[in-house]
Order: C-alpha cells, then structure tokens, then sequence
C-alpha cells in the first residue's frame, strides 16, 4: 500500500511539473483608460485598441457623448513591451469607433472592427443602433492602409466583430450575432476567395460555442484556436479557453486556460507570438492600471 501511494505521489508530481507555468508582465504603456486587442504583424509591428485622445489629452466623443475608440500601432521590444505607439492613420477616416484587428500574414491586408457610419458614406444608418461590421483595407506604399470597404457579408441588422486570419490566409474568424448563433454571439468563419470575396458564413460548431458568449478569436499556425467565453464553470466573467482543430477541420473540446493566464474578471484576446512561447493577452482584472489592461507573458 505504501508503494502504491508513493508511486501516486511521484506521477502525481510529474503532472504537476509538466503544465504550463505562466509569468505575466503588465505593460508600460498601460494607463487609466482602456487598452486591448494587441495584434501581431510582420516586422514586430503591434497594432491595439483604445480611446482616441485629443491634442489636449482628452478622450474624444462622437455626436452621442460617447466615448471613441480608435487603433494604436506600435514597435514590440524585447522585453514585450510596446513602444512608440502612435494613433493609426488612414486616408479613410472612421467616424465612430474602430478596433480590433486582423491581418493576412504578409500584413497587406488589413481587416477592422468598426461601425456601419463612416466618413460621411452612403449608409445611414440609426445612431442609436449602431451595429458593428468589417471592413478591408490594403496597404499602399508610401501611403498606408486604404481603399477600405465592407465585407460584402456583413448586414446591417447585426455586428460582426473581432477578424482574425488564419496563418494560411484561407480562411476569416470573426465574431457575430448573425441568427445561425447558438448564444448571443459565437465564432464563425468564411473562406477567403480573394478581391473582397468570401464563402458561405460558417459556424464553427457546438464544440466551440455554447449557449453563452464566445468573442474574440485567433487561431495559430498548429491549428490551435483560442477564444473568450463567459460559459458555465470558468473562473468568472470572460475567460480564456484553448481547442485544437482536427484534420478535418473540425474542432475538439475546449479546455479552460489555467491561472494566471485566466482571473475573476474579463480576460480576452490571447495572441500567441512566432516564437510559441510568448504573447499579449487583455484583462481588467484586479491590480491593474485601467479599465483594461494588455498583459505580456510567457510560459515555460
């Protein structure tokens, strides 16, 4: 019996030693205001989400006093840390919010969360009832990303939101609350045809989303899709889970990401660097600087 138990121990142990041991960094560019969403792009380039502050360092409102949200690009040091950050700048201004972005991998391509009133455009649609869409913009030498448009998919009565390409640029994950969702929102895909062309929306199956909300999708070059739920039995609020995908395409079971990676509090937007071993994910958990706060880390 003494053996069985110390044999239990041992396996036990080695258990224990093989997960994931995570260390987190809050960065220095974190402040009071809210900062999430760190994108990845070629030449270490990071591109995030956050208010858009004036010339006199307040936060900009739209015509409803509601606070805008804008994208932030920046340079990733060694270290994790995002520096030089700067307003992006497009020759197509947004009128309201845009955030959240995704990038084909060349980063010719840029995919935006935004609502449906731009730049004075054709859609008029209700203030009040500003759903969000997608839109595609291409970098120009010389003159940034441009010549954005709407996903030709995406209906005005209901938000799309969240892109992410998948490393082999074949197919766009994104998050909506299309009538094909089983919960208030879930993952769904389209296949990338080229010229602003896309398949049949697809949702990703009853694997991946349940009957809660599932947000923020990135998927990795192992085929590993990481996402945010507020589903049963997380740790509270948004939480992060990991699922592999299947040769088939399919999805398996997710699995709930472990502490710290995950807290009481809203934890989104897992990006997973080149190197597998380190990346960005966003939280308004307890201790930190702002509303939300982007966490580097990385794991042995």
């Amino acid at each position: 019996m003494k053996q069985y138990l110390l044999l239990l121990l041992i396996v036990m142990s080695s258990t224990i030693q093989a997960q994931d041991q995570y260390t987190l960094k809050n960065l220095a560019i974190n402040d009071k205001l809210s900062q999430y969403g760190v994108v990845y792009v070629k030449d270490s380039i990071v591109f995030f989400s956050r208010y858009k502050v004036n010339s006199f360092g307040s936060v900009e409102r739209n015509s409803g006093n509601q606070q805008i949200f804008t994208l932030y690009q920046g340079v990733m040091n060694q270290d994790g840390e995002i520096t030089n950050a700067k307003e992006f700048v497009s020759s197509d201004r947004f009128v309201f919010n845009s955030s959240s972005a995704g990038f084909s991998k060349d980063g010719k391509y840029i995919y935006v969360t935004t609502n449906e009133k731009k730049r004075g455009d054709v859609y008029k649609y209700d203030d009040k009832t500003r759903n969000l869409r997608m839109e595609l913009g291409e970098y120009v030498e010389g003159k940034g990303y441009m010549k954005f448009k709407p996903l030709p998919f995406c209906d005005e009565r209901y938000s799309y939101a969240h892109p992410s390409v998948s490393p082999d640029g074949q197919y766009l994950y994104f998050t909506s609350n299309i009538p094909l969702a089983k919960g208030p929102t879930d993952i769904f895909r389209v296949k990338i045809l080229g010229n602003n062309r896309y398949g049949d929306i697809e949702n990703i199956g009853a694997h991946v989303n349940s009957p809660r909300k599932e947000m923020f999708p990135f998927i990795t070059e192992g085929n590993v899709l990481y996402f945010s739920s507020d589903r049963n039995k997380g740790y509270g609020g948004l939480d992060l889970y990991r699922v592999e995908m299947k040769a088939d395409g399919t999805f398996g079971d997710p699995v709930l990401m472990p502490k710290p990676i995950n807290s009481e509090a809203d934890d989104m937007c897992f990006e997973l660097l080149p190197d597998g071993k380190s990346g960005f994910f966003s939280s308004n958990r307890e201790g930190g600087k702002g509303e939300d706060d982007i966490y580097y880390f990385t794991k042995d």
